[in-house]
């Protein structure tokens, strides 16, 4: 069953890229289902669609037929009950409807030629300087006025001569800024306001702009240096913070920790495992620093900062200790790309320029003027003004004014109180998140005019545009028939008193053929066969892996600094190896005291516990003072020795393999007849056997063999939901085809599908 419903969501897919036909009347028909007439047209685009997609293949055309008839008979049985009529499908279906029309509701004219322009500019690094006057976006004229004139005065004193640099310091009220002379550093496209960074990239180096006018206030901007894109860098850090304005004390400790941190590096220790253990950053320490985007030079916080990382080449490679607002960094390469080509940045370009408002304004103004003129816009130059001036004032309701009409669209009429009840509708939504400020009443009567000429062109798309009609239409057939399948036989097969009831009718289709619990394994050469075998007898399995042993000094438990070093390899070894087991022996010299090696490794075996190793992948041992290395040497019987285990095989697999790959092959599960070669060989009974398949030594230990049986429900459960949802499906199909019977013309059938 599963695979008939994976189909029928495939299927649903296509439909929703495919159109109806809109002339059901005059052509001929395909197929009948109850009242619902299927034009030759409708099958065939389908169909086509479908195949150029491979999402069928056409030496299955029959089962093809076969599900697309399923499918519309779901939807028109939904249909029939009334499913598209609920409040909640009806919701569901307007919001698709809402998202499918934002790409209708775009000047594609105007948003195609920012999209090139920002691309062009991408290839571009821009550094400027700029100086700030603040004022409202709707601040009054006379303070629009005195802005404006403070900020000509400056651009006045910089072409005369004055220095831009010690104007910005003097008199620019960016406090980021000023301080250095207004200096911005590398700017990145797309996240400035649009005139704003038109000043920085359409001026030459050198240049100072005219005033820019931004929501913030008036911006002169000099471009200080232009070079080329270098790209886009994927980063991981180590970063030990400080926070702003500590102490030399605090600021010299952390410098202190990063050049130890990059001393580790030099000595090849693993970046991940150092950034686990010491950085400061929660929130990717524990990914190995990594950070989640990609950075162009002007996205980073610094000049300093960018030279360095984009001075790496070589994906790995690493900084050394630098400075930022944000405390010490060491970074890493993780990639490095160019610029993408224009065909592969395109769609992010589109999605931040619609996201971004000052250049959605003018996306969105050009449209809402063609708008204007395409549904012939009229407004009443009187009642508009009528409607300025009463729109402070209080009003009972029945001024007759009110009802006046301020425009039309195409001849319907919008009055002067729909365009009050907008305002006041919008300021309540404005003032619900914090985000009402003051607009003047030809603000507000904008705002209404483009939004009257956007719902009408929205509710006009099914007209205008027949690919619209027909998308929203396949959307609302594919949610209906999804909603009528899980309905039916996705909630129906999840009923537990179901399921058993069918398993206990279908007992025979759920049986265990004989099958054997075996491990075997399997090597190219007697030798390794010798070696291997006592490793693999029981799991744990032991590893020959080295670990120095830890040395303490006398009656001493206390870590070292060579200790505390081979400790942190310890621990990262247990956290990349999530299969290893580490026994913990404690020693002493027989002229220690009693206590001290069990001291020893417990002290151990808290530090790894203290940073994340689950104590039940740790084995503690007190060896004493009974296995002293050393008469002469005392010291090296004041130890902790460390050895590795494994619960996996394939860590002993990969092990004996990585001189000699396939030299050995080890696995231990159920096996049933044909499951491997090696286990059909074997004589299935308890107990251990070695032999010769193919050249290769074998050794199988056979623990149980399992004689046929009925499988428990819990054991065929995961099969037995797929067969009922197959029995349900039929039943449900029949059921649809007998109250709304099928009628296919088998000659266009035939055509369309050959």
């Amino acid at each position: 069953m599963t695979h008939i419903i994976r189909f029928l969501y495939t299927l649903t897919a296509g439909f929703l890229c495919c159109f109806h036909a809109v002339n059901a009347q005059t052509e001929p028909y395909a197929i009948k289902i109850g009242y619902r007439v299927i034009t030759s047209t409708e099958l065939s685009q389908t169909y086509r669609r479908l195949l150029q997609s491979d999402s069928v293949k056409k030496d299955k055309s029959i089962e093809f037929l076969d599900n697309y008839i399923n499918y519309k008979l779901m939807v028109y049985a939904a249909q029939r009950m009334g499913k598209d009529t609920t409040k909640a499908f009806r919701e569901e279906i307007n919001s698709y409807r809402k998202e499918l029309a934002t790409p209708y509701l775009v000047d594609k004219v105007i948003l195609e030629k920012l999209i090139q322009e920002a691309y062009e500019r991408m290839r571009e690094e821009v550094r400027i300087a700029q100086i700030f006057i603040p004022v409202l976006k709707n601040a009054s004229p006379a303070d629009t006025l005195l802005a404006f004139d403070e900020i000509r005065t400056l651009r006045l004193k910089i072409l005369k001569g004055e220095s831009f640099e010690q104007i910005a310091k003097n008199y620019s009220q960016d406090s980021k800024t000023a301080g250095r002379g207004g200096d911005m550093g590398f700017i990145a496209v797309l996240d400035n306001n649009y005139a704003f960074e038109s000043a920085a990239y359409n001026n030459s180096k050198g240049d100072v702009s005219f005033p820019i006018r931004t929501d913030k206030g008036y911006h002169l901007i000099k471009v200080l240096e232009k070079r080329s894109s270098r790209g886009k860098v994927k980063l991981a850090h180590i970063l030990i913070s400080v926070a702003p304005n500590s102490s030399p004390e605090i600021v010299a400790e952390a410098k202190k920790k990063i050049d130890e941190i990059y001393g580790y590096l030099k000595k090849d220790e693993t970046f991940e495992g150092l950034c686990k253990t010491y950085s400061t950053d929660t929130k990717t320490k524990d990914n190995g620093g990594i950070l989640n985007r990609w950075y162009e030079a002007g996205t980073l916080i610094d000049e300093k900062m960018a030279n360095a990382v984009f001075a790496l080449n070589g994906k790995g490679d690493y900084t050394v200790p630098i400075q930022t607002a944000l405390g010490w960094h060491i970074f890493k390469l993780i990639d490095k790309k160019p610029l993408l080509k224009f065909e592969e940045l395109a769609p992010f370009i589109r999605q931040k320029i619609t996201s971004d408002a000052s250049r959605n304004t003018i996306v969105k103004g050009n449209l809402v003027k063609r708008l204007k003129k395409d549904n012939n816009f009229q407004e009443s130059l009187s009642i508009k003004q009528q409607a300025f001036d009463n729109f402070y004032k209080d009003r009972l309701g029945n001024e007759d004014y009110l009802g006046k009409t301020i425009f039309t669209i195409n001849q319907m009429p919008y009055t002067v109180k729909e365009f009050y009840s907008f305002v006041t509708k919008m300021q309540r939504q404005l003032a619900k998140i914090g985000a009402l400020n003051d607009k003047s009443e030809r603000d507000w009567y904008n705002l209404f005019v483009e939004d009257r000429n956007l719902r009408y062109e929205e509710s006009y798309l099914e007209v205008k545009y027949p690919e619209f009609r027909s998308d929203v239409q396949d959307y609302h057939d594919g949610i209906l028939q999804k909603d009528f399948l899980n309905e039916n036989v996705l909630e129906k097969s999840l009923d537990s008193l179901s399921q058993v009831k069918y398993f206990n009718q279908n007992t025979q289709n759920y049986q265990y053929t004989n099958r054997v619990m075996a491990k075997v394994v399997s090597t190219d050469r007697r030798e390794t066969m010798e070696q291997v075998k006592p490793i693999l007898t029981k799991a744990p399995y032991p590893l020959n892996r080295p670990f120095s042993q830890m040395y303490f000094e006398k009656d001493k438990a206390d870590f070292t600094v060579d200790t505390q070093k081979m400790l942190y390899d310890l621990m990262i070894i247990m956290i990349n190896k999530r299969d290893y087991t580490v026994e913990i022996t404690g020693n002493s010299d027989p002229e220690e005291s009693e206590t001290v090696s069990s001291q020893r490794a417990r002290k151990v075996v808290n530090y790894l516990m203290n940073k994340g190793v689950s104590p039940i992948r740790i084995i503690e041992k007190d060896d004493g003072k009974y296995k002293p290395i050393s008469k002469t040497e005392r010291s090296k019987n004041m130890r902790v020795g460390i050895k590795f285990f494994s619960n996996s095989m394939e860590d002993v697999v990969k092990r004996f393999n990585a001189l000699k790959p396939g030299s050995l092959t080890a696995e231990q599960h159920f096996f049933k007849k044909g499951d491997n070669e090696y286990v059909d060989a074997a004589t299935w009974t308890v107990g251990e056997s070695n032999y010769e398949v193919k050249g290769r030594k074998v050794w199988i230990n056979i623990q149980e063999v399992e004689e046929p049986r009925p499988k428990t429900f819990k054991e065929a459960r995961g099969q037995v939901i797929k067969d009922y949802q197959t029995v349900l499906f039929d039943n449900l199909i029949n059921e649809l085809k007998t109250k709304y019977p099928v009628e296919i013309s088998q000659e266009e059938v035939k055509r369309i599908l050959n």
